[in-house]
């Protein structure tokens, strides 16, 4: 989708010390001004960009964030993303002032599942526990909420654990990011990092439950992977695909990230052979600086795709939308269910009736709803709700 999103960086300083952070060699004190932080915005509009995002550092630690999400709506997105690592977000109040300024996707970073583990790897102590309680107010206000999950020595091990812990709590979208090895985790590598070849059998491991929990493409992925490495969901590498990003950095700079992406990327003798040639860009020259390419093997051929034993009782993305849109009118026919959801934030794939049918069957499959035929139209009610 050309000109996707529109990501503005409003500021490098931080409120945590994360170990693994690629940003720790810009200068804290700059940031944009809230004047370009607008022109920006209006920029991205003009561009027909479809989905505005902010970041940073810790675009939370700017006081004029519901005021950059208000604008945003005010000039026509209906995709509003912030990328925060969280913290502040466990103040109830200004997760109410940010949704109701129009903020409706938020995108949590997680090292660790465990206040031990992210908490040594953010460098803070109470960092699991804040972030955790901001996780949790935002999916109580309905937002899109995700996870990213950054990879390192600490945590690798426990990354299927990690997913199931944070299902649990309701999210559906992750993903599994592989570092850069800039800024703190190229100081700190020794310590923190994990060749991709050894953390591979984890990520798959992941992958696997995801896939067995009902979560698809759209719903987690490997960022910074390549699909040689992720035996069985190659297709769940971000690198196979485009981002059609623009970032804006409050240096005045700003970029295409997946041109930035590629520039950074190498391939190696191995990936001649390698069946993803074609669309694979290689491995981060960072990485290789440090690591090579031992226990790289092409992938020769498509592997089939694996039967996992099913995960009950999780839902996808599309699915809660389906469920929170019947909970708001039940008994509605499909084109009801599809104009609803189009006011909620917990998606904004259904672009038509198919989409609503496919997700209904589903459901139907899982119990959580029945569906009627009458008067020519499908109606939906909602069946066995669960928690």
């Amino acid at each position: 989708m050309p000109n996707d999103c529109y990501e503005i960086i409003l500021n490098h300083n931080c409120d945590l010390a994360c170990g693994f952070c690629s940003q720790s060699d810009f200068d804290p004190k700059i940031k944009s001004g809230l004047k370009d932080a607008v022109r920006h915005i209006y920029t991205a509009k003009k561009l027909d960009y479809k989905r505005l995002g902010f970041s940073g550092g810790e675009a939370l630690l700017r006081a004029d964030l519901p005021f950059l999400a208000a604008t945003a709506r005010k000039v026509g997105f209906k995709t509003v993303r912030l990328q925060t690592n969280g913290v502040r977000l466990a103040d109830a109040a200004l997760c109410r002032r940010l949704a109701a300024a129009g903020l409706n996707v938020c995108k949590f970073t997680f090292p660790g599942h465990t206040a031990p583990v992210h908490d040594r790897l953010t460098g803070a102590a109470g960092s699991f526990k804040k972030s955790l309680r901001g996780l949790d107010n935002m999916l109580a206000l309905k937002l899109a909420v995700g996870v990213n999950i950054p990879v390192a020595k600490h945590n690798y091990r426990g990354l299927p654990a990690a997913l199931r812990f944070f299902m649990d709590r309701g999210v559906a979208n992750f993903t599994l990011i592989y570092p850069i090895y800039v800024g703190n985790m190229r100081k700190n590598f020794k310590a923190l990092g994990v060749s991709m070849p050894e953390a591979s059998g984890s990520i798959v491991a992941a992958l696997d439950f995801a896939q067995a929990a009902g979560l698809g493409i759209k719903d987690v992925k490997a960022l910074n992977m390549p699909p040689c490495l992720l035996s069985g969901h190659g297709d769940k590498a971000v690198d196979l695909y485009k981002f059609n990003t623009t970032v804006a950095s409050p240096l005045g700079l700003s970029w295409d990230l997946d041109s930035n992406i590629a520039a950074d990327k190498a391939a190696g003798p191995i990936c001649a052979a390698c069946i993803f040639r074609r669309r694979c860009p290689g491995v981060d020259y960072h990485y290789l600086e440090l690591f090579g390419w031992k226990g790289f093997r092409p992938a020769l051929k498509l592997p089939r795709i694996k039967q996992v034993k099913p995960e009950p009782g999780y839902l996808n993305s599309l699915e809660k939308c389906f469920i929170e849109v019947l909970k708001k009118q039940d008994g509605i026919p499909t084109a009801r269910v599809l104009a609803l959801s189009r006011g909620l934030a917990l998606c904004h794939d259904c672009k038509d009736g198919a989409g609503v049918l496919t997700t209904g069957e589903a459901l139907i499959k899982k119990g959580r709803v029945k569906r009627v035929f009458k008067n020519g139209k499908y109606f939906w009610r909602l069946g066995l709700v669960r928690k």
